[in-house]
């Protein structure tokens, strides 16, 4: 790999004024990501971590609508929208292996 910052906000404002310099790149889960960046395949300058903003987590209901952040892992979903959409949870629970479905987003 190469060097490159790395930045965690905490904030959606944060986040949006870490990824408005040139070359910025977000990061969630990192499964793609970070081994095209071992391959050299990617080289952002800038990797912005999305793990650190709570607004991007969890699953929740509002207004009858099904509202799955993106920082918001498979394994989490398959419990989280169990009650909800059981076609969903049962779906984000059979992706991969446990350790896809709880790094993967």
């Amino acid at each position: 790999m190469y060097n490159f910052d790395f930045v965690k906000p905490a904030t959606l404002d944060e986040a949006v004024a870490a990824m408005a310099g040139d070359e910025a790149q977000a990061l969630s889960g990192g499964q793609t990501l970070l081994p095209s960046m071992k391959q050299r395949l990617n080289a952002p300058a800038t990797l912005v971590s999305l793990t650190g903003i709570a607004a991007l987590k969890g699953v929740r209901v509002e207004g009858g609508t099904l509202v799955v952040g993106a920082a918001t892992p498979h394994a989490v979903v398959a419990t989280e929208a169990a009650g909800a959409y059981p076609a969903l949870a049962a779906l984000a629970g059979g992706i991969g292996d446990p350790a896809v479905r709880n790094r993967g987003t």
